[in-house]
């Protein structure tokens, strides 16, 4: 038993380790030594947990699949009105990034691979269409201005949110919670006409 917990620990490291890696150096300039000097095991033994770079890259991949899944499925079986799971959404998505390093370098890997694919991010197409989604509720709800096309409102709404994640990425800013909170301040002062906060 103790043994399978160490080994457990152990691949924890490595997931860290590795996530640290594509998260700073993208995929194609990490490699797994330094995965292996980073946690102090040999090479060898990241091996003994993970095939290749690939398998790695796979497994964090996952883990935002996971995540987001579960976020997004929450916010769709939520009966609070559109306008709270729209802002719970979003501002869960920040910290969400903001505090998982693994999911940070799942979005950097993720970004690389639809850029490299000429599409965009399969998380961006799920979130975009969530948020549409809540666009058209809050819509119907009565509290976004029927002037406004609902699309554009979407759209703005994820673009604060991955927009501030991959500025903060690159410009190496910090508090990108506390940021996306205040344009989503910002937003529900100009756009949304809803009394919520």
């Amino acid at each position: 038993m103790a043994r399978q917990a160490r080994a457990l620990r152990t691949y924890d490291r490595v997931l860290d380790a590795a996530a640290n890696e594509f998260a700073q150096n993208g995929y194609a300039r990490t490699n797994l030594q330094n995965v292996a000097d980073r946690t102090g095991l040999t090479k060898g033994a990241v091996y003994g947990h993970f095939s290749s770079k690939e398998e790695l890259a796979a497994v964090i991949v996952a883990h935002l699949d996971s995540v987001t899944d579960d976020l997004l499925g929450s916010v769709r079986e939520s009966t609070v009105p559109a306008f709270d799971r729209l802002r719970r959404m979003i501002l869960s998505l920040a910290e969400l990034f903001e505090r998982d390093m693994r999911v940070r370098a799942a979005l950097r890997l993720a970004l690389e691979t639809a850029q490299a694919d000429a599409k965009p991010p399969q998380i961006l197409d799920e979130v975009q269409g969530r948020t549409r989604a809540l666009v058209d509720e809050m819509r119907n709800e009565g509290c976004l201005d029927p002037s406004l096309p609902a699309g554009a409102v979407a759209d703005l709404v994820t673009a604060a949110v991955f927009g501030t994640h991959y500025t903060a990425t690159a410009c190496g800013q910090e508090n990108l919670s506390g940021r996306v909170h205040a344009m989503w301040e910002v937003l529900t002062r100009t756009v949304i006409t809803s009394g919520s906060s």
